[in-house]
């Protein structure tokens, strides 16, 4: 029959494939309340919200985008071979649950008293998707024959390739994606024919039994025969992961209505006018528009002008159109926003996003992806400054990380219990949370390359939602230099064959294209002329660089600390009252400073941040550090806006170099990359509103054994050319240098090679590419340290006791009788306290084990330690408490670094 998804597309009628359809389940209820849910029920339920996929998601013109771009043997494939491709791609949807057919399936799964069962040794195997997957198979083997290969040589060849990759999805839609090159699936294949030759009973309600058992020849799959090594490899890689994301997103719909009666809300961004409306109404943007009409609306604040004219010149170059009519926003993917600190890049993204929304008739999610959780807590205030409670309820804006709890769809208040006896509720929120079900999401970038290189079938959920959405990347500098090459290549063809607008922004942004070679003209920048800000006396003369402690030889660790203390000693002096900075990469060093210095000035603030804080800690120290004066004092001391905190040391870690919104007045530290330095001085003079900011950079720990492996480590500011680098923000030249070893790298003849993902993507070795696109090599521990925090809620002190918290996340985490669901929302909301009390260790002394040395307890890689009040530090002006590393160490024998 005609297919009713896309036009001019055949679709089997499974009526028509099937014996006794209206006898056949796919599903029934465990409480005996519902009736079954019959396959077909099941199957066209599955095509169903494949149809609201298309019609929300454009995933029609996604599908048609991707196939148009695959080449075999340097050719575009002709409209016969597009069509063949949409039509095995909808099918395999529409028959991925045809293998429960199995009568062993139906007896003994589903208690189908009403099927013929044979029961002996051969007929128990209950198991259904490689049966789908070889009816699939049967279904379509033989129309491949009918394909003209007159536009395209041999592309029936190519075509069964397509079909094997497309079963072998099929087969894996209740489990993992594996390495298709390596696993030998035509083997599987061959095993299952086998299997149903031996017991035709297997597909006894498959009215084309007989054929399948007798003309299948599974010998076109073999690799003479299957052309898997003359396409272009990402297309099909992408179009292969986008079947399998849409898959099991089809089959989660259609089980969850089964299970609820419920249809669910894909909740994209629908009025774009109301919330565009809702921006434009913010004092900032009243303010920008202001300065469009007036030149000298901000003559008294001089940076907001600079930042109006950043704004107004990333907007404008999106939206430009070219000769032929055509704009930047519809030529490009990928746009570069690069932006000095303090430039309000926060702003202009979400300007730009809506822009983007606006103005493309597909596109309706946004994606914020950050690599520290401070980005995405301190993003998501900024999104709620401006889209209070009422707008978010049509407008939800999403966290999705590991600490912070799953949106519900009824917040939890006074009236409302979040235990509901109704646990639909709990199943909707989960499946949003799977689904990135929301209109703006704010993730880290481990999960963002979970969507597009992960292998597991929940992990894969998202990615037919990340499709005609705008992405925005803060901070690409930080992910691993080693794969740069790698991440741009993926970015630039999932932009291209999603339709993803991927905003790449940072004060140090490399311009990854540059690796590509033949794609740059495809990368748009927003700011054309950089230097005409990077080099406004505002930004890159806020903050003076004194490079003399550098100039200093000195032969040991311990002279050069005490030049710094010196130094330190002599600004504090020469300035009485200030704000200071001190940042060190190894976490050691930066303890040993804050005992010296808090022993110096007893009567000075002192305060450390590092990675061993919880979050509750580093928030109470920042708001500290932040807090400003709401009125002027009477007796004329300080002034509305001025910091209550003006005498005060920070001794801190890499931590504070993104994400940490602090101000400070003069900065000190231990040189390591480039970026990281510029980072730094966007913590000084963040505001631009002060005069007399100094930053002060020492040579004391060797980067080298912080940042292992790191290309852009090459030189650093004991080069004087790097120094001239970081007074005219050059950052170009630096990251040319680090393009130049990667070049070298990728032409090895070895792993690194460049032709060897390649090779991966080509194979859909799925496995080999999520290994080799991991973010992080590192493994570490999460230690769960058991003691009192006390912590202030309503301006009440309260004390959570670690111990209590964690036997609560135990007891959940065990419970085998709650509902997925329910148990994943429960865990979730308990996911903040969970982080209070935990770290990160590695353990150097003890890579080949997979514990610590010392612990009570475990839950996955969560290590409870029962005594942790005694590796407890107290800061006595906050009340918190710190981890003493060392003293840990010490009682446990290891030899670790905390993160």
């Amino acid at each position: 029959m005609k297919n009713e998804v896309l036009p001019n597309i055949e679709m089997c009628n499974v009526k028509e494939l099937i014996i006794d359809w209206d006898k056949l389940y796919a599903h029934i209820d465990d409480n005996g309340v519902k009736k079954p849910e019959l396959l077909v029920e099941h199957l066209d339920r599955s095509v169903y919200f494949l149809k609201k996929l298309i019609e929300e998601k454009g995933i029609d013109d996604v599908l048609t985008k991707i196939i148009s771009n695959i080449e075999f043997d340097n050719q575009k494939l002709d409209e016969n071979c597009i069509n063949f491709i949409k039509e095995l791609f909808i099918n395999a949807i529409y028959l991925h649950d045809m293998g429960k057919i199995n009568p062993a399936f139906q007896y003994i799964k589903m208690k189908n008293k009403y099927i013929k069962f044979e029961d002996n040794q051969y007929t128990t195997d209950t198991k259904h998707s490689e049966l789908s997957a070889l009816m699939y198979v049967d279904i379509y083997l033989n129309r491949i024959e009918d394909i003209s290969e007159d536009e395209v040589e041999d592309v029936q060849g190519f075509l069964r390739h397509i079909l094997f990759c497309f079963a072998y999805v099929i087969s894996r839609h209740h489990t993992y994606l594996g390495d298709l090159q390596k696993v030998d699936f035509y083997e599987s294949l061959k095993r299952m024919h086998d299997k149903v030759y031996e017991e035709e009973s297997y597909i006894g309600y498959y009215k084309n039994s007989k054929k399948l058992k007798e003309e299948l020849n599974l010998e076109f799959f073999n690799t003479g025969n299957r052309y898997g090594k003359w396409h272009t490899p990402y297309e099909v890689y992408i179009l292969t992961k986008l079947l399998y994301s849409t898959v099991v997103s089809c089959d989660f719909y259609a089980t969850y209505y089964y299970d609820t009666g419920n249809i669910p809300s894909f909740k994209y961004i629908q009025n774009i006018d109301n919330v565009i409306d809702t921006y434009k109404n913010t004092n900032i943007y009243k303010g920008i528009q202001e300065y469009k009409k007036n030149k000298n609306y901000f003559s008294s604040k001089p940076i907001n002008a600079l930042r109006s004219e950043m704004f107004l010149e990333a907007e404008e170059n999106l939206l430009r159109v070219d000769d032929n009519g055509k704009s930047n926003l519809e030529k490009h993917s990928i746009f570069y926003l690069e932006a000095p600190t303090g430039s309000g890049k926060t702003n202009t993204s979400i300007n730009l996003a809506l822009n983007i929304i606006k103005n493309s008739s597909k596109v309706n999610k946004i994606v914020y992806v950050f690599p520290f959780n401070t980005l995405v807590e301190q993003t998501k205030k900024s999104l709620d400054d401006i889209f209070d409670k009422n707008m978010q309820e049509n407008f939800k804006i999403a966290v999705i990380n590991s600490i912070t709890p799953i949106v519900t769809e009824k917040e939890k208040d006074e009236e409302e219990d979040i235990r509901r006896e109704d646990k639909k509720g709990y199943k909707q929120d989960f499946l949003n949370r799977q689904m990135i079900h929301y209109p703006v999401t704010l993730t880290t970038h481990i999960n963002l390359f979970n969507y597009f290189f992960g292998t597991g079938r929940e992990i894969n959920l998202p990615l037919v939602h990340l499709c005609n959405s705008v992405i925005i990347i803060d901070e690409i500098q930080s992910y691993k230099n080693s794969i740069w090459p790698e991440i741009i290549k993926f970015l630039y063809y999932y932009s291209k064959m999603l339709n993803i607008k991927i905003i790449i922004m940072s004060a140090t942004l490399p311009k990854l294209d540059k690796l590509l070679k033949d794609k740059d003209s495809e990368f748009c920048e927003l700011i054309v002329d950089r230097r005409k800000y990077y080099e406004d006396d505002l930004f890159k003369n806020r903050v003076e660089l004194n490079f003399e402690l550098l100039n200093v030889a000195k032969d040991t660790q311990e002279e050069v600390k005490k030049l710094i203390l010196d130094k330190m000693d002599n600004v504090i002096k020469e300035r009485k009252h200030t704000r200071m900075l001190i940042e060190f990469i190894s976490k050691v060093t930066a303890r040993e400073f804050y005992d010296n210095l808090i022993e110096k000035y007893p009567n000075k603030r002192v305060i450390e941040l590092t990675g061993d804080d919880s979050n509750y800690y580093r928030q109470k120290i920042i708001k500290e550090i932040n807090e400003k004066y709401k009125q002027d004092s009477e007796d004329g001391m300080h002034k509305k806006g001025d910091f209550v905190c003006k005498d005060i040391i920070v001794v801190a870690t890499q931590v504070i170099e993104a994400g940490v919104d602090i101000d400070m007045d003069v900065g000190f530290k231990d040189i390591s990359l480039l970026d990281g330095e510029e980072q730094f001085l966007g913590r000084i003079n963040r505001s631009c509103e002060r005069e007399g900011c100094i930053a002060y950079f020492f040579n004391y720990d060797k980067a080298e054994n912080i940042y292992r492996g790191d290309l852009r480590l090459e030189k650093d500011l004991m080069d004087v050319e790097y120094r001239e680098y970081l007074e005219n923000k050059d950052f170009k030249n630096f990251y040319d240098l680090c393009f130049k070893r990667l070049d070298e790298k990728k032409s090895e003849n070895n792993e690194n090679n460049i032709k060897i993902l390649d090779g991966e993507v080509r194979g859909l070795n799925f496995n080999e590419v999520s290994e080799k696109m991991k973010l992080i090599d590192q493994k570490n521990y999460q230690l769960y340290l058991d003691y009192a925090l006390e912590i202030e809620e309503d301006g009440e002190v309260k004390v959570i006791n670690g111990g209590k918290v964690w036997n609560q996340y135990k007891e959940l985490y065990e419970d085998d009788q709650m509902e997925y669901a329910e148990k994943m929302i429960k865990l979730s909301e308990i996911a903040q306290k969970i982080a209070y009390f935990t770290y990160s260790y590695v353990d150097y002394k003890n890579k080949y084990d997979d514990k610590p040395k010392k612990y009570e307890d475990r839950m996955g890689n969560l290590f409870y330690i029962s005594n942790g009040e005694d590796y407890m530090i107290k800061d006595e002006k906050t009340g918190c408490k710190k981890f003493d590393r060392k003293k840990y160490e010490e009682s446990s024998g290891a030899g670790g670094i905390f993160l």
